[in-house]
C-alpha cells in the first residue's frame, strides 16, 4: 500500500494537507483539503490534472476563487487560457516541495506505515531549514 501527500501552499505558507491511499484520486480528497485550510486571501487555486472534476471546480467557484486546473485528456471543454497558462507556471513550488520530500529515501519508499509518523517525517524534513 502507497500513500499520497495532498499539500496546498500559498506564497508564505502551508495552507493545508493531508494524508490519501495511494490507489484514490486526488479530485476525491479534494473536499478534505479544502475543508481544513484558510483559502480567504487567495484568488486562484492552481491545481494539476488529477483534481479536474466537475465537483472540485464547483466548489473553488462557489468560494469565489478562479480554478486553474488543466482539462485532462478527452474533455469536452478547453483546457488553460492565455493568462492561467502564466499563472499555472508557478505550480513549480509544489513540485520542488514534493522533490524535497522525495530526498529522503525513507519517505519516498514508505517505511513507517504510521501515518502520523510518515507525515510527521516529511513536514520535519521540508521545515528543518527553517529552524
Amino acid at each position: 500500500m502507497s500513500t499520497k501527500i495532498h499539500v496546498a501552499l500559498s506564497s508564505s505558507y502551508l495552507n493545508s494537507a493531508c494524508l490519501s491511499e495511494g490507489q484514490r484520486a486526488g479530485m476525491k480528497v479534494f473536499s478534505k483539503l479544502w475543508s481544513s485550510g484558510n483559502w480567504f486571501y487567495m484568488k486562484d487555486v492552481i491545481a494539476d490534472k488529477g483534481y479536474d472534476s466537475y465537483e472540485v471546480r464547483t466548489l473553488i467557484r462557489q468560494s469565489q476563487k478562479n480554478p486553474i486546473i488543466p482539462r485532462r485528456l478527452g474533455a469536452l471543454s478547453p483546457g488553460l487560457q492565455g493568462k492561467d497558462k502564466e499563472k499555472y507556471l508557478t505550480r513549480f513550488h509544489i513540485e520542488h516541495f514534493f522533490a524535497k520530500v522525495k530526498e529522503n529515501k525513507r519517505l519516498a519508499l514508505r517505511f513507517d506505515k504510521l501515518n502520523i509518523t510518515f507525515f510527521s517525517l516529511a513536514c520535519l524534513k521540508i521545515f528543518k531549514p527553517l529552524c
